[in-house]
């Protein structure tokens, strides 16, 4: 059992970082400025979750040079279940039998546009 509540994922915008990407695959640096207006606080949490193996990050040269984040696959897993927490809370998902699935909206959704 783990008994250190104080986890790194704690930290400031660590989740919203770890979704975004989840969500997205990779991101730029400069995405970031969607979870907070304060750049340097989100890049500082950003490059600790690097440092913690959750994010890669690697340059990328175009018109100008890019930082690119990506989930490592210990950060994928987490992502994934983080993104499920989000479907289950904004009500997009729902329990059956100790199950988690999508809601039967979204089921017959699917199935309308098949």
């Amino acid at each position: 059992m783990i008994t250190d509540y104080q986890s790194p994922l704690s930290s400031r915008y660590a989740v919203d970082i770890i979704s975004l990407i989840y969500e997205n695959d990779k991101i730029m640096a400069t995405d970031m400025l969607r979870i907070a207006k304060n750049y340097k606080t989100v890049i500082k949490t950003a490059d600790q979750l690097v440092e913690l193996g959750l994010l890669e990050m690697h340059l990328e040269a175009g018109r100008r040079l890019m930082k690119i984040y990506e989930l490592t696959p210990k950060g994928r897993a987490i992502g994934k279940r983080m993104f499920e927490s989000r479907e289950i809370f904004y009500g997009r998902m729902d329990f059956e039998d100790g199950e988690v699935v999508e809601t039967k909206e979204k089921k017959a959704k699917k199935r309308a546009k098949n």
